[in-house]
């Protein structure tokens, strides 16, 4: 737990994809997966994310 989960893929349509490190699946939140996003919120979800599991905590998002 003391290494990020969260990393983001570019897409071939230009949009970003919260990937889940371990599963090398897209993050999904909500049921919804965390696809089709611009680059900044992307980045800004991947941090939220990677905070949360580095502090040992459930994240809210996912």
């Amino acid at each position: 737990m003391n290494e990020p989960r969260y990393d983001l893929r570019q897409e071939k349509n230009g949009t970003w994809t919260v990937i889940d490190i371990v599963t090398r699946l897209p993050a999904a939140t909500d049921g919804r997966d965390l696809t089709g996003l611009d680059q900044d919120d992307a980045k800004d979800i991947m941090e939220a994310l990677n905070r949360d599991h580095l502090a040992g905590r459930k994240s809210p998002l996912v």
